[in-house]
Parts: C-alpha cells; structure tokens; sequence
C-alpha cells in the first residue's frame, strides 16, 4: 500500500470511529440529566424543553451513523487496504455521515456548541444546568379540583344569599359595600376579553404553548380570575432570539387582542393599536431565549407585524 492509499485508509478509519464517537457522545449530554434526576427522584421528567419523542430522534441518528460505519465503513476500509479506492462510495460515505451529524447537532441544546455544552455542564451545579417538567396530574383529578372550586363557590354565593335575605334592615352603608364588592368579583384587570374557558384544562394548555411549570398559578389567574398575579414563562426556544409564535398563538386563542389589531372598529368600540399591544404582552408574559435566559420583552413591532401578516 502506497503513501496515497495509506493517507485515504488512515482518514476513512478516523471518519469511521470519530463519527459516531462524537455521535454517541453528544447523545450522552441529553440522556444523563434524566437518567440521573430518575435515579435520585424517582421521576421519569424531562428536563427544559426535551421530550421522548426528542430522544427517540436523536438516538435513531446515533444508531444510523453507527451503522452507516459498521456496514459500509468497515467494508469500505478492506477495499482501500487492497488498493481499490472507490471515490464514489467515499463521497457519500462522508455525506451521510456529515449529514447525521447535522440534523444531530439542530436537535442538540447548544447546536454546533460542544464545548460549550461542555464547559456548561461541568462549571453549573446539576440542579442550575437541567430544569425539570413536572407531571401536573391527569386530567380527571384537574376537572375534579374544578368542580370542588366551583361547588364551592356555588355554596359561597349561596351563604351570601341566605345571609342578605336574613339581614332585611341592614344599615345603607353595609349595602354599598356589599355591591362595591361584587362589582370588583367581575372586574377583570384587563381591557380585553378572556375567552375560551369553558371546561378548561391548565396542563393542556401549557404542554400546547411551551408554557413553565412555575407558572402554572399565575396562568390559572389570568385565564380563569382575569386577575394578573404575576408573569406567564414560554420556555420553547429559536435558533436566534426567542420563540413568539407560542406566545401569540396563546393571545389570539384565549383573548381578543389580537382580533381588536387586525379588525377596523367593531360594534363602535375602539380598536387596540399594535404599540398598544406589544407593551400589554410584554407585561404579561416572559420568554425563554436560545440560551434558557429571560427576556423580559419578548415582543417588538417586527415579529408582532410578521404575525398578523
């Protein structure tokens, strides 16, 4: 075997082994975290936006590369070593291989990064580098806590009632507070209108739109007590930036601020102006961007004008 079949034999075998080495590797960065939190916790949660159906992906990747090396690289390595070079069969043994690495890596937290997930990964505490989803529950014992919380406000109303009807010569002062109060129960602390409520499910709506666990509560505010209690966390990430398309899908569902932007007045009322708009989102909500850190204005005028286009 010459110099030159020697040179293409020594890189076909480095390209065999370091492919699905690097591969198998970066596959370890998303499978770790959960093993790990399985071991310690006992839960079987993903971590920050990963899911199963991720993994799956990713590890089919792994596994077509490793075999692309074992099937085709090994008998490819044989024919060089006896000094038939077959440029063809290089060429696309490179590109697949290339090509695995690629879709790969646009899975990957930090893309094309490694050693910044790296670094990452060892500089941070475990608890500081993985954020877990938790499972909030099946469905059946949400709608059951719903029906409780509205027995329960059934029989409030209920008592009030009673008590008022017991109560015929109450003084003109204990009157005035009693409708002061219930005209702040309806009172929402948005202009717009909350919409879509009805038999409502919250771990449905934040699987939908990427929303945070740990703002399970202040969704439930927003969506069923029109009360702002404080700010709704959309954690998909982008490539650059941050992700607006949950965000505003979410607006437009749930509320009619989107439809006041894109409609001429409707029934004589005024409509919102997109400046108006973008500052009442960016009150509200709070976005995650490509690196896992809050922005706090997720929303300008040039991706809100891209989605009402």
């Amino acid at each position: 075997m010459d110099t030159f079949y020697l040179v293409v034999y020594i890189v076909v075998l480095i390209l065999n082994i370091i492919f699905p080495l690097y591969l198998l590797g970066r596959m370890w960065f998303a499978l770790s975290p959960f093993v790990i939190n399985l071991y310690f916790s006992e839960k079987k949660s993903w971590y920050n936006d990963w899911n199963s159906t991720r993994f799956i992906i990713v590890f089919t990747l792994f596994v077509i590369s490793f075999g692309i090396s074992f099937l085709w690289g090994l008998p490819l390595l044989e024919k060089i070593k006896f000094g038939d070079i077959d440029i063809t069969s290089i060429f696309f043994y490179i590109f697949l291989q290339s090509l695995c690495f690629v879709l790969l890596e646009g899975k990957m937290d930090h893309s094309f990064k490694p050693y910044a997930a790296y670094k990452k990964f060892h500089k941070e505490k475990y608890a500081e580098r993985f954020v877990f989803t938790k499972k909030i529950g099946t469905k059946e014992t949400i709608l059951l806590q719903s029906k409780k919380i509205t027995e329960e406000i059934k029989n409030s109303k209920q008592s009030l009632s009673e008590e008022i009807l017991q109560h015929k010569n109450v003084s003109e002062e204990i009157h005035h507070l009693a409708t002061e109060n219930n005209q702040l129960l309806k009172t929402s602390d948005f202009n717009f209108e909350i919409r879509n409520t009805a038999n409502l499910i919250l771990a449905d709506v934040m699987e939908d739109y990427f929303i945070s666990k740990d703002s399970e509560e202040n969704l439930s505010n927003f969506l069923l007590r029109k009360r702002k209690s404080g700010k709704i966390i959309f954690t998909k990430t982008a490539r650059n930036g941050v992700s607006v398309q949950p965000i505003l899908d979410f607006f437009s569902k749930y509320t009619d601020l989107i439809e006041k932007c894109k409609n001429e007045e409707i029934n004589e009322e005024k409509i919102t102006t997109q400046v108006e708009a973008i500052k009442i989102i960016n009150e509200i909500v709070l976005a995650n961007d490509k690196h896992g850190n809050p922005v706090e204005i997720p929303i300008n005028s040039k991706n809100f004008s891209k989605y009402l286009s």
